[in-house]
């Protein structure tokens, strides 16, 4: 009886101390952001906290399929409320990257769970616009999970076994992130310039 309790107060404190490492925090972070360098920080972190990788794995897993989850019910259950949270940036079914996720969704169908959390700029859209599509959320919650947990693997490992020389590779980008912030700054404003000009000669004929 004695070693019950004890066991469930060292399950309970490692529990709690789990709130205070980097890696929980990192994971949270890659999960929301769909971020593959923080998923390999989070894999780094584990380490060096002296955490288990297969912790960091659940961690992001969870977090990543819950967040997933969400956004498909949200498209299944307030379209009317995300709509309008959607059309101030761009994402309204008329837009060209909603016809774009649906055209992947289209080709490729139940494999393209699998592939939009390694594809930038689809990591929220894709399960708004299935639950949007009336795609049922058992086989979405089956896959994604799956879809989750191969996502978490690939980068949690990467960081977990290759962190050091991830990291030292940003050190070095590090040195150069003002050159290459001023070079994407310059690219947006060609980019807006040029767009404006467009649509300004287009109004015109």
């Amino acid at each position: 009886m004695g070693c019950s309790r004890t066991w469930r107060k060292q399950g309970g404190l490692e529990i709690v101390s789990l709130f205070t490492t980097h890696y929980f925090w990192l994971a949270l972070s890659a999960s929301t952001l769909n971020s593959a360098v923080l998923a390999i920080a989070a894999g780094f972190a584990a380490k060096t906290d002296g955490g288990l990788l297969v912790v960091a794995i659940l961690l992001l897993t969870i977090a990543s399929h819950i967040l997933s989850c969400l956004f498909f019910l949200s498209g299944d259950g307030v379209e009317l409320l995300v709509h309008r949270f959607l059309d101030k940036r761009h994402l309204h079914p008329r837009s060209s990257r909603f016809q774009t996720v649906r055209g992947y969704m289209e080709k490729y169908q139940k494999r393209f769970i699998f592939m939009y959390r390694f594809i930038p700029g689809l990591r929220f859209i894709s399960p708004y616009i299935m639950g949007l599509g009336r795609e049922r959320f058992w086989p979405f919650f089956y896959i994604d999970w799956l879809a989750s947990l191969l996502w978490a693997s690939v980068f949690g490992v990467i960081g977990y076994l290759f962190g050091t020389s991830a990291t030292r590779l940003l050190d070095d980008f590090s040195r150069y992130d003002s050159l290459a912030f001023g070079v994407i700054l310059v690219l947006v404003l060609v980019y807006v310039v040029g767009r404006f000009i467009y649509h300004r000669r287009h109004r015109q004929r």
